[in-house]
């Protein structure tokens, strides 16, 4: 009797240890040893595949699967490789969409915009320009070297032609003129003055770019004149300073080398026309250049002004 009870007593105590240890640890909605269909098995919804495919396809609308799409985030209607990432045909680092040179050469450097420099501002890009640092406004070809704009055709550059307008066929120096071994100018100095006014420099220029290209035993000699409204002496030295003048003149503007000019004053003493009318006088006010063997120089030129004459 006192082993039945024993048993009794065992047996109880096992069911409710496990009844406990059911309660404690719920088993999972899930385990199902025996492969039965459970209520709560019944109970959990089952994932749609079709619905995930077609409402997560493509985030960015771009046309790429979000599982292939690199760059799932592109904005809306911009054109994407097959990777969904956007276009950059000339592979510079700025999308098509921002790209103000979308054919850059490959490898060159670019600016936010997409495109290359062009440092000397000429308009030629620099890795097409032959001629970097052109001066600001020069005219350039398409390899950004200047221009040759040669209207008369005779070989010289408009900007560096002292003579346009020659004739076809006419041989010219390195000026554009026809050459000549002397030429007057009648340029207008202010009275009593020797400076060149500004609205004589392009009289002068044309006047001494008809002088034929020096050879080596030859230079130049510029003889000042003047008419007879002063005192002959004074007269003298205004013509010997308006010869110094015009000697400076050629230096920096025609690139004469200072040996190769020499300078004379003759005042009023040869008038070519007469200093009774106010034309004749102008004509009288002249300066003469004459290109001259250097053996034939008159012994009264001067490669220096003398002194004397610069007195006022």
């Amino acid at each position: 009797m006192k082993k039945i009870s024993h048993l009794l007593a065992f047996i109880l105590i096992t069911a409710f240890t496990h009844v406990q240890a059911n309660e404690t640890k719920p088993v999972p909605l899930d385990y199902n040893p025996a492969g039965q269909k459970t209520e709560a098995l019944e109970s959990i919804p089952k994932i749609d595949a079709d619905l995930v495919e077609s409402s997560y396809k493509d985030l960015d609308q771009d046309g790429v699967p979000d599982k292939l799409d690199h760059c799932p985030n592109t904005i809306l209607h911009v054109d994407v490789d097959a990777k969904g990432c956007e276009l950059d045909s000339d592979q510079d680092g700025v999308f098509n969409r921002l790209d103000y040179c979308p054919d850059t050469a490959p490898g060159v450097k670019v600016n936010r915009y997409g495109c290359e420099g062009d440092e000397d501002k000429d308009g030629v890009y620099d890795s097409k320009d032959q001629c970097p640092g052109t001066p600001e406004g020069t005219i350039v070809d398409e390899v950004g070297c200047k221009k040759l704009l040669d209207t008369d055709k005779d070989g010289v550059n408009d900007a560096d032609d002292l003579c346009p307008g020659t004739p076809e066929g006419v041989k010219v120096n390195a000026h554009g003129c026809e050459p000549k071994v002397y030429a007057l100018a009648n340029i207008v100095f202010d009275s009593f003055d020797d400076k060149i006014r500004a609205d004589q420099v392009a009289k002068l220029k044309h006047d001494a770019g008809v002088l034929s290209d020096l050879k080596d035993n030859q230079v130049v000699l510029i003889t000042g004149h003047t008419d007879w409204q002063a005192k002959a002496d004074v007269n003298e030295r205004l013509s010997w300073r308006r010869a110094n003048s015009t000697k400076t003149f050629l230096e920096k503007e025609l690139n004469y080398k200072s040996n190769r000019i020499y300078i004379n004053g003759k005042g009023e003493m040869q008038p070519i026309a007469s200093n009774k009318t106010a034309e004749g006088r102008q004509e009288n006010r002249r300066i003469e250049l004459k290109v001259i063997n250097i053996d034939e120089l008159p012994a009264d030129a001067k490669e220096t002004i003398p002194k004397a004459m610069l007195v006022k």
